[in-house]
């Protein structure tokens, strides 16, 4: 009876593997990982913290008018927060998307944020004053055109300093053209 238990137990599980990968079309990311690895043996009661402060996710999805909207989500973890490009005040470690300058490519709009952030006052004395921390996952979307109908690279970088690890991430990203379709890439780390 242990046997037959055993080997339909194994064909359950071997049934309900699958081999299917769902395609993700132009997008790239910088993915914390879900879980973190616990050695052998080690007992863990509760949930499990992610060991990064945030996950990136880059898309560009095509528009009307051979308009592109450039999107970047950012995911925050265990009270990980960084400022917002909506901060009045200059700070180097604003969320910036810089794209190189390029006679192949326009930036139509302003970067918009998703949920916008909303103003505090902060006395910390890096920043005493007023700041928009970003503190929830949040979407940033830009518009971009294609010029040229020729097929090109265009490169930039997306940076910002994350708290409180107070680290300067600048995130190289490269904008392909090709076909009349536009995807981003991490060009390296």
């Amino acid at each position: 009876m242990y046997r037959f238990f055993l080997v339909g137990l194994c064909v359950l599980v071997v049934g309900c593997v699958s081999n299917k990968t769902q395609e993700q079309e132009h997008i790239a990311g910088l993915q914390a990982p879900l879980s973190v690895l616990v050695p052998e043996g080690m007992l863990v009661y509760g949930p499990l913290i992610n060991p990064e402060p945030y996950g990136l996710k880059m898309k560009i999805n095509k528009l009307e008018n051979d308009l592109f909207d450039f999107e970047v989500g950012m995911k925050l973890f265990n009270g990980a927060h960084f400022i917002s490009p909506n901060a009045v005040r200059d700070f180097s470690g604003k969320f910036t998307i810089h794209i190189e300058d390029s006679e192949q490519l326009e930036i139509v709009s302003e970067l918009i944020e998703t949920p916008r952030s909303v103003e505090e006052i902060d006395l910390h004395p890096f920043t005493n004053g007023t700041v928009n921390w970003v503190r929830k996952d949040t979407k940033y979307n830009q518009t971009l055109k294609p010029i040229v109908e020729t097929d090109f690279d265009v490169t930039g970088f997306i940076q910002f300093t994350i708290e409180p690890r107070c680290t300067l991430e600048n995130i190289p990203i490269i904008i392909k053209y090709s076909d009349g379709d536009m995807r981003v890439e991490i060009t390296g780390c």
